[in-house]
């Protein structure tokens, strides 16, 4: 049983003896898919139904002036909704708020600028990532045009594969508006930015968008590098040196070094020739054969001679940047030599490849003494101290909110009972581990305006109880479910031992 539902378990292969019956009930089970996928869009929709907002007006919190606003999220002509909606809704559903959030914002994209499409959601006929697609793709028209390109296109839904589909989604979004379609490209077109993707095996995707210009220069740098490597040994095949050559980049010193020791080459065609382009099209970045001599600035001394050692070191030094690492692995793992080390941020490392990665580097290492949280004093102040936010972090390394993804080490550190200042009969000692949490804004707006509640029964286990009742339990190693029963209310009353306190919050916000 879990969250008071019976969960039966399936076994086609003993349950059905024939390939008949088992092919009427895959057809039965992806029909079953498909409406409760549908059905889910349709409680979305009535679900920002039930949270509506004016435009104009706000709900006042009871006990603070904070006050909870209304915001739209769907496309010209959806109606508004209150901005904390989504926070149970991805609650209940096991997700963050802003997967939530575009669930909502697509439902109500469908019900009210796609009529057609949303006849489909209520009959249960199209796949749900369909319908949102359609919404996503139409969201920046207008309401007049939406509803054009739904009555051109929606009854072809069922009856075409996706890929055909979404070839002529995209031509009629273009039709309906070339202006904003030009105006959309050209917004993407100067969209920059730098991205990490989580890889395999402690690996990680780089994407790089930048100007034609800046990502050919990068690229032709790239290829010195690689080229520099193999001049010095270096037998990986040429895309491994050019993968390592972005790592030298990383570390100026190093890529300094590297390029004036190599300055005077005379042979600079050391990279390897990339594959021909599937089209056949002329490669647009410099031939590696360019001279890419270091600025003269950094290539020579003052008398037009080369740098000495000591400038260069001095030079390296400055460029060399300062990381700090915050990385998580038991004394087993020390005293064996063998084991997973978790940094705060990203995938586990085995210790072998930790100890890799930092002797490529050629960095100097440093090792600060590790902040032990039950050590950690509270203090009477309202403000935070560096050691007990750091202590905290250790502690809850991810956002405390039901099914919180944040890790960012800025995340507002929330007293689960409300602060109190001691002139006016605050106890002592309530900035503390026992009475923090990491919360992210939107999370600590919704505890405080929102019409959450959350308590901390013991250091570290958060309960929380959304707007309609349900409880959930969060801990360092995940949220829990626990739903709405008496047994739930039983658990929150409990779980308010500290109720004295809070009384003397209410009678001094009075």
């Amino acid at each position: 049983m879990v969250s008071g539902r019976i969960v039966r378990m399936f076994d086609p292969a003993v349950e059905v003896a024939t390939a008949a019956q088992l092919a009427e009930r895959i057809a039965d089970a992806h029909a079953r898919l498909v409406e409760a996928e549908c059905e889910e869009l349709v409680l979305a929709a009535a679900w920002a139904d039930a949270h509506y907002l004016d435009p104009d007006g706000t709900r006042q919190h009871e006990f603070a002036p904070v006050v909870e606003r209304s915001v739209a999220w769907g496309g010209d002509g959806c109606p508004p909704v209150s901005e904390h909606c989504a926070l149970e809704l991805g609650a209940l559903r096991g997700t963050g708020a802003t997967t939530a959030r575009m669930l909502i914002t697509d439902a109500l994209d469908v019900r009210h600028r796609l009529p057609r499409l949303w006849a489909l959601v209520r009959a249960g006929s199209v796949r749900q990532w369909q319908a949102r697609a359609v919404a996503q793709a139409t969201h920046a028209l207008s309401w007049d045009q939406a509803v054009a390109v739904d009555a051109r296109l929606s009854g072809f839904l069922p009856l075409l594969p996706w890929p055909r589909f979404r070839r002529l989604l995209t031509a009629a979004v273009l039709d309906a508006d070339p202006e904003a379609a030009r105006e959309r490209a050209e917004a993407a077109a100067t969209s920059v930015g730098v991205w990490a993707f989580e890889g395999e095996h402690g690996l990680k995707t780089l994407v790089a968008k930048a100007s034609s210009g800046d990502v050919t220069w990068f690229l032709a740098v790239v290829d010195r590098i690689a080229g520099i490597l193999a001049l010095e040994g270096d037998r990986g095949t040429a895309d491994v040196r050019r993968a390592k050559a972005v790592g030298v980049l990383a570390q100026p010193a190093r890529a300094l070094a590297l390029l004036v020791a190599h300055a005077g080459d005379e042979d600079r065609r050391t990279s390897e020739p990339r594959p021909a382009d599937p089209d056949d099209e002329p490669d647009p970045r410099p031939d590696p054969s360019l001279d890419l001599r270091v600025p003269a600035v950094l290539g020579a001394g003052r008398d037009g001679g080369a740098l000495d050692d000591a400038t260069l070191a001095r030079l390296a030094r400055a460029a060399r940047p300062r990381v700090v690492l915050h990385l998580h692995l038991s004394d087993a793992t020390l005293r064996s030599g063998e084991g997973l080390v978790r940094p705060e941020h990203g995938d586990a490392l085995t210790l072998a490849q930790l100890r890799e990665w930092l002797v490529d580097t050629g960095c100097s290492v440093t090792v600060r003494p590790v902040v032990d949280p039950v050590a950690t004093a509270a203090v009477d102040a309202y403000e935070v101290p560096g050691r007990l936010r750091d202590a905290l972090v250790l502690r809850h390394p991810v956002d405390v909110f039901p099914f919180g993804q944040a890790t960012s080490r800025t995340l507002d550190a929330d007293h689960t009972v409300p602060f109190v200042p001691l002139d006016r009969g605050g106890p002592p000692g309530q900035t503390g581990l026992h009475n923090l949490g990491p919360l992210t804004r939107r999370h600590h707006r919704a505890v405080t305006a929102g019409r959450w509640r959350r308590r901390q029964p013991v250091a570290g286990t958060y309960l929380f109880r959304s707007p309609t009742g349900f409880v959930f339990a969060v801990t360092n190693q995940g949220t829990l479910r626990l739903g709405r029963s008496a047994f739930t209310d039983a658990l929150w009353d409990l779980a308010a031992s500290a109720g004295t306190w809070e009384e003397a919050r209410l009678s001094v916000a009075a």
